[in-house]
């Protein structure tokens, strides 16, 4: 193993990676706190809304953004041709994704109608999830340009232009749910066109920088060159599946406990915002370190990736570990800021602190979960993580419908989501263990 101290190199990576993979989740947060004083309804539709448009989403910008991992390797060549026409391949992929959201947008939302949901909280539902699946072409655009600036190793604008989209979000959610400054009084509507004008600044931005760095005057590189996309995509796409796929995992898991009443649903989809304060920079972490693995490659150095690999999981784990303190701690407290002050706030408190157990102690498996499935990612070997996935979320979501309809309980549940974690988490480690990716091929040598 390499003696080479990759952790300096991480963390200056990290904190710009950290605010870009937090971004939609950090709006979501907003959203849910604005929205606590707004109404009960919608806090519980922003939970399965706002994961099932994540879901989607997921695909798409997982897609887009994987060209991140080409600026990687190219970079890590010395290949700055191809570096930008990676980042091309990103672009073209966000606009095609662009036009498919818009298109999807309604009919899919309407299938919120089925979950079983009050009236109220259905309709809430439907109208966060469509206009932010409408919107989707900006997060998916700044996924792409972002990776671009993360691969070529300019984090710092990245920090830049999601520290400037958060205030935009946040100001806009504050005016438009609650009616404040002027602005309509629009409820959850509100927040999603807040999150959707934030991103659409974010978009303008990239493209500006883009734009500075000279990024349309390489004619060759912005051409579409449908075999390089084809090989592109065969490697993206099933990045982008395996994102959405255990989005959806985890939606369906949210839709399940909504069955068993609102309070539960609520305090759930609480749980999931909170934990997004772990999860978030624990992906942050992950895809620094495929930055540096996607370097490594790129240069030949398939040695050094066992010791990003390694190091990387020990920061990681420590992270996790203090927020899996914290959660375990001081449940009542953070569930009670998302809570809002009506009279199924202390129920809602109550049964979130329970959750927040459960999210405490599976916080200390994700880390290997989230970290060697970004490095496994960034090495090439996304089809077998996202065949592997496809098939583990299948039982998942078989067991979870047998607890739903044998032994439907609160505790069951999340036991079993709980359980999920561990076993994704195992099969990364085994799987890295293996070398099987030292066989994988990002870019070819006439490249």
């Amino acid at each position: 193993m390499s003696a080479t101290n990759h952790v300096p190199r991480l963390l200056k990576l990290a904190g710009p990676m950290i605010l870009s993979t937090s971004a939609i989740t950090l709006m979501q947060i907003v959203d849910a706190i604005v929205l606590s004083r707004y109404s009960s309804a919608a806090v519980a539709a922003i939970g399965p809304a706002g994961l099932a448009v994540i879901l989607f989403q997921g695909f798409l910008f997982g897609t887009a953004g994987y060209a991140g991992t080409f600026v990687a390797h190219n970079h890590g060549r010395g290949d700055a041709a191809g570096v930008r026409k990676s980042a091309w391949l990103g672009i073209h992929t966000s606009l095609a994704s662009g036009v498919l959201a818009l298109a999807m947008a309604w009919p899919i939302g309407l299938l919120f109608r089925l979950a079983g949901h009050t009236p109220d909280v259905a309709a809430d539902e439907i109208s966060y999830f469509t206009i932010c699946m409408a919107g989707s072409l900006f997060p998916v655009l700044n996924s792409a340009l972002a990776g671009w600036l993360s691969g070529i190793g300019r984090p710092a604008i990245v920090t830049a232009v999601t520290f400037f989209s958060f205030i935009i979000n946040a100001l806009l959610a504050w005016g438009l749910v609650l009616g404040t400054w002027g602005f309509p009084r629009l409820g959850i509507t509100g927040a999603a066109l807040a999150t959707v004008s934030a991103q659409a600044v974010a978009a303008l931005l990239y493209v500006a920088i883009f734009v500075v760095g000279r990024g349309l005057s390489d004619r060759r590189a912005r051409r579409l060159d449908r075999v390089e996309l084809s090989r592109f995509l065969k490697l993206a796409m099933p990045m982008g599946l395996r994102i959405s796929g255990e989005l959806l995992a985890w939606t369906l898991f949210l839709v399940v406990l909504g069955r068993l009443g609102t309070m539960e649903l609520a305090a759930s989809s609480i749980a999931f915002r909170i934990n997004g304060m772990a999860f978030f920079p624990a992906l942050g972490l992950g895809q620094a370190a495929g930055i540096l693995v996607g370097h490594a490659r790129g240069a030949g150095e398939d040695d050094e990736v066992t010791a990003i690999a390694s190091q990387s999981l020990l920061v990681c784990e420590v992270w996790m570990l203090v927020m899996a303190v914290l959660f375990a701690t001081c449940s009542a407290p953070l569930i009670s800021v998302f809570a809002g002050h009506g009279p199924e706030s202390a129920r809602i408190v109550e049964t979130g602190s329970i959750i927040m157990k459960f999210v405490a102690f599976y916080c200390l498996f994700d880390a290997a979960n989230v970290m060697t499935g970004c490095v496994l990612s960034s090495a090439g070997d996304t089809n077998w993580v996202a065949r592997t996935f496809v098939y583990s979320s299948a039982g998942f979501l078989l067991l979870l419908w047998l607890i739903d309809s044998f032994m439907p309980s609160l505790i069951a549940e999340w036991t079993l989501g709980t359980c999920f974690v561990l076993f994704t988490a195992v099969i990364w480690s085994l799987r890295f263990r293996s070398g099987a990716w030292r066989t994988i091929r990002v870019l070819h040598d006439s490249h």
